[in-house]
């Protein structure tokens, strides 16, 4: 039979949220200073070579911010949740709680959820915030580095165009000057019909969906050669340079999903912005999986001692595999997709494991 009132529980689970939400922002504050240390040195070094004024490096660390958060928003998680449970324990409150036949699951379910609001809040920062904030403070240096921007560049680059064939380019760079414009060297194509294009250099138009190719060999499926000023061959690639050339930690999901999609329609490696797609949304997930997994540890943990053992052992064992899988993938052993879950997929089945048992306690 049951001690409490049906007003217990709910009582009680704000009062626990509200405890790990103070210490939630605690260990997030604490953990992007930590980060930011290392930052802090290149700042000021920018300080004293490149007369750096002190607006500007508050705009480099304000741009940086939602790189920390990617972070410390999902392992604040686990800081918050061990160590109130911890609290909890030491003060006798999780026995008397027990003692007045509250289940475990009344708070394992609110720190469950409290976990699910912070990766919603992870996948903004991650999707949208962070590649905003990394394209910002590139600009920010490379203002006090270069005269004019470095282009973007890509090397080996080969599309699969339906009906019209193959187009490859040893070298393709964004025109800086003019927006949806890059130059092309070291062109070959094989078109739909057979004949083959080379061509030392050229000229992609996005907004004309063209290849203009100058110093330009065209062979024939007969065999015949003929070598040519110029020519233009379409080229009808719904992404521009821009988005093709981009660095996938600069570009936001919507912007990683159109160029998925993009480089798939004309068959070009899409494994990079796959990978970065699909990590992003993975580490935003994480925050609940932490908040299982420590929540599930936390109800049966003694003393707040055991919360950050428990604490240690955790992020360092996420840590590792989260590393490792991100080395299989850069070495072409694991797909993007199961190179950027792999990590909190294993954590969620162990989380439910745990829960499992705290559930039926």
């Amino acid at each position: 039979m049951a001690w409490y009132t049906p007003s217990v529980i709910p009582r009680l689970a704000r009062y626990v949220l509200r405890e790990a939400a103070g210490l939630y922002v605690l260990g997030a504050l604490s953990l992007c200073l930590l980060l930011s240390i290392d930052l802090l040195s290149v700042l000021a070094r920018f300080l004293v070579e490149q007369g750096a004024t002190w607006a500007s490096v508050g705009r480099l660390l304000l741009f940086k911010l939602p790189w920390f958060l990617h972070l410390t928003l999902p392992v604040a998680v686990v800081f918050a949740v061990l160590l109130v449970s911890g609290r909890l324990a030491k003060d006798a409150e999780l026995r008397a709680a027990y003692a007045g036949a509250v289940p475990p699951r009344a708070l394992l379910v609110p720190l469950v959820a409290g976990g699910v609001l912070v990766s919603g809040i992870a996948l903004v920062n991650n999707g949208w915030l962070e590649p905003l904030g990394e394209a910002a403070y590139q600009a920010e240096i490379q203002g006090f580095l270069y005269v004019r921007p470095p282009a973007a560049t890509q090397t080996d680059a080969a599309f699969v165009v339906p009906d019209q064939g193959v187009f490859s380019a040893a070298r393709i760079r964004a025109d800086r000057d003019v927006p949806g414009h890059a130059e092309l060297l070291g062109v070959l194509a094989v078109l739909g019909d057979g004949t083959v294009v080379s061509a030392v250099r050229g000229r992609w138009d996005a907004e004309a969906r063209t290849w203009a190719l100058e110093e330009v060999e065209r062979t024939i499926p007969a065999g015949e050669r003929e070598r040519l000023a110029q020519l233009t061959l379409p080229f009808a690639l719904e992404a521009t340079p821009e988005e093709t050339l981009a660095r996938p930690q600069q570009q936001t999901l919507t912007e990683l999903s159109r160029r998925v999609q993009a480089a798939q329609a004309v068959g070009a490696d899409a494994s990079a912005p796959r990978f970065e797609f699909h990590r992003r949304v993975a580490d935003a997930s994480s925050a609940a999986v932490f908040a299982l997994v420590a929540a599930s540890l936390g109800l049966r943990v003694r003393g707040r001692g055991s919360g950050f053992g428990w604490t240690i052992v955790l992020l360092v064992v996420f840590w590792a595999a989260w590393t490792f899988t991100g080395a299989l993938f850069e070495n072409g052993v694991l797909g993007p997709a199961v190179a950027a879950w792999s990590t909190p997929a294993l954590v969620a089945v162990i989380g439910l494991l745990l829960a499992w048992r705290v559930m039926h306690r």
